[in-house]
């Protein structure tokens, strides 16, 4: 206990409570921090704190509340539905002593990086973590962001703010040859350098330094995707990098959600490598849309055995992405009812649904391989798929899943954010902030509950939207905060739009996206 008297010098029962001492408190906290254990955190909290807040935080110790019972640590994101609005129920809180829960609840974890501590979040740095050094300069590495491609992608620093979240990657290339792929060689930025094979590697300490760098990267918050644009994570020549990049951001501490999307397969020793993680929040994305061979080469009956396998796993969040589906390639009532059936033998939970980009670049290689193109108008980096054909996709469900109840059929989703949240147990509200346009967006099966943890969304605080903008350039923008949308008065990039909706949980709109989005409603 003699450590622990010296790092915690702050005696007022108050100090949790927002005010000048909660910095103090933090670091207190954070200086006995083991990331492998949190509960002494907890024991020291309730030194600050007395009555209600006292017997919650008690509640916490006894009831091992920071994890889920397979041993998972439940991510920061989650603290609030899942611990701290149930204990200000159970205990009467005031609205002060329920933010003191939280705030002593973020203390028991790690903010390595450049960006964000318990008592601010979102804040950059004034003093970075001892040993930690930034490959670049915050505005240098936004700079290069800055210069990215139409989709995002990085490649002259390769971590990239994508719709998906932030990803990571780690060389450029796959070997997999889908020609649909729009990544292929000539397209976008830089393609796959001439080379179907992955080049240009990274260690996986390097990625994950440039990750921890880069100012719009938020610990906890910030969804990350591994080789989410540029390969493969599951590939026999990334595999290696792409666990070991993993066991870097567990060994962190960081509960940040990361996906995995993938077309090919692990064994059961790699699938335990996975369940082993302790803090990282991951989610793997099996793909399968019966879509022909000699248009997605991937072996298809090792993907399904995959899906299978893993679909068991109670450690792994698992999403069956039904995608690609392209206008009358695998658009037949046989391909729709095939996939159907195969989710359903497979245990599908949790089902995203996605239609395909096509541009002049694949028109050229599908008429090369001599392969049949996909029907359809086709707008440069937007996904296809009309409501005729998700409207017979949902039907082919009806007629797969007749036989079982209601509730237990699985979730169907547009949205990758959306599924995600799903998938978790719908606890926080799709962090891209989709509900925005939910005649649009929320039309398929999302779960009631996800309907009403999105609807429950909680406008942001000004001083944390003045945080995030900080850290894009703009700290002095107008800004209007709203019931339903935060309206920010500057010109935004849809990826600095995506790093605000991703931070906030809460949608983001300029004032032009603003009117435009009410006019639509008035005309309904």
């Amino acid at each position: 206990m003699s450590s622990l008297s010296s790092a915690l010098t702050v005696t007022d029962p108050l100090s949790l409570l927002r005010g000048e001492a909660r910095s103090e408190v933090a670091r207190a906290l954070q200086a006995i921090l083991d990331i492998a254990d949190p509960y002494p955190v907890v024991d020291a909290a309730r030194q600050f704190a007395d009555g209600p807040l006292q017997r919650a935080l008690t509640e916490v110790l006894t009831g091992r509340l920071l994890h889920e019972p397979t041993g998972r640590r439940v991510p920061l994101q989650e603290l609030l539905t899942r611990t701290v609005t149930p204990l200000t129920r159970t205990h009467g809180l005031d609205a002060g002593q329920s933010d003191a829960l939280g705030f002593a609840l973020r203390c028991t974890f790690a903010w390595p990086g450049v960006v964000g501590s318990p008592d601010a979040p979102h804040a950059l740095k004034s003093v970075l973590p001892a040993g930690f050094a930034p490959i670049a300069t915050v505005e240098e590495i936004a700079a290069t962001q800055a210069a990215a491609g139409p989709d995002g992608l990085n490649t002259s620093y390769m971590i990239s703010q994508m719709k998906g979240g932030m990803s990571a990657d780690f060389g450029i290339g796959c070997p997999l040859m889908c020609a649909y792929c729009y990544r292929r060689e000539g397209d976008t930025v830089d393609g796959y350098l001439g080379s179907w094979e992955p080049t240009g590697f990274l260690e996986p300490e390097d990625v994950v330094a440039r990750l921890l760098s880069h100012p719009w990267f938020t610990p906890h918050h910030t969804p990350i995707g591994l080789h989410m644009s540029t390969s493969e994570a599951f590939l026999p020549k990334l595999w290696p990098r792409t666990w070991r990049a993993l066991q870097l951001l567990d060994e962190l501490g960081l509960t940040n959600r990361v996906s995995c999307i993938t077309k090919y397969a692990l064994s059961d020793e790699q699938i335990e490598c996975l369940e082993s993680l302790v803090h990282v929040d991951l989610d793997v994305n099996v793909c399968y849309a019966a879509m022909p061979e000699s248009i997605e080469p991937p072996n298809r009956e090792r993907r399904l055995r995959f899906l299978r396998r893993i679909l068991q796993s109670d450690k792994i969040n698992v999403l069956a992405y039904y995608r690609p589906i392209a206008e009358g390639l695998n658009t037949t009532d046989a391909h729709l009812r095939h996939v159907w059936q195969t989710f359903k033998d497979a245990g599908a939970r949790t089902v995203v649904l996605g239609g395909l980009k096509f541009a002049d670049d694949h028109v050229h290689s599908f008429m090369s391989y001599g392969l049949p193109l996909p029907t359809g108008s086709f707008k440069p980096g937007k996904k296809l798929l009309t409501a005729d054909t998700e409207a017979r996709i949902m039907g082919a469900f009806a007629e797969v899943y007749a036989d079982v109840p209601a509730d237990c059929r699985p979730a169907v989703l547009k949205r990758s954010s959306c599924g995600r949240a799903v998938e978790r147990g719908s606890y926080i509200p799709d962090y891209n902030g989709h509900y925005d346009l939910p005649t649009t967006n929320c039309r398929l099966r999302c779960p009631t509950a996800q309907h009403q943890i999105c609807a429950a969304a909680q406008p942001p605080e000004e001083e944390t939207v003045r945080q995030l903008l900080a850290r894009i350039g703009r700290p002095d923008a107008r800004l209007d905060i709203t019931s339903t949308t935060t309206v920010i008065h500057a010109p935004l990039s849809q990826f600095e739009r995506t790093f605000l909706r991703q931070n906030l949980l809460f949608p983001v709109h300029t004032a032009r996206q603003a009117a435009e989005l009410v006019a639509g409603r008035l005309a309904r």
